[in-house]
């Protein structure tokens, strides 16, 4: 065999030697190299894992707030509805209050003018009473005269 060798003229020392520097090599790369890009592809796979979680919070997120804006949405327009129907409901109760008080009035202001309009018949009737005295009393003189 050493025959083999010497006749490819392969020296045993330096392959022993290239061996051992090729383990040094591969150990010095392993550390020097192969660990730090390890930890780094190892912090990249982290930031991406937490940018998936940190997505899928904020599509949750905003699934929830949606949920709650509608919610939120449908509460102000029964809230609307319900100030509309008190609104209108004490509109309603102010317009029976002034038209019972615009009643009260009419029929007060009807009930003064009968009186008025008794009072000025009463007056008129008088009035008519002396005049027809008068005029009694005038036709019986004149009467009277012819007579006379």
């Amino acid at each position: 065999m050493d025959e083999i060798i010497n006749a490819f003229g392969i020296d045993t020392r330096l392959i022993i030697i290239q061996v051992v520097n090729f383990g040094i090599l591969m150990v010095a790369l392993g550390y020097f190299l192969y660990k730090p890009i390890l930890r780094v592809l190892k912090e990249r796979e982290d930031k991406i894992a937490q940018g998936l979680q940190d997505a899928e919070a904020a599509a949750q997120a905003k699934a929830e707030a949606s949920e709650e804006k509608q919610s939120i949405l449908t509460n102000a327009h029964m809230e609307a509805e319900e100030v509309a129907k008190r609104a209108k409901s004490a509109a309603d109760t102010i317009a029976a209050e002034i038209m019972a008080t615009a009643q009260a009035k009419a029929g007060a202001v009807l009930s003064e003018a009968e009186i008025k309009s008794e009072q000025i018949k009463s007056a008129a009737l008088k009035e008519s009473e002396k005049e027809i005295a008068t005029l009694a009393v005038l036709a019986a003189e004149k009467v009277l005269r012819q007579q006379a």
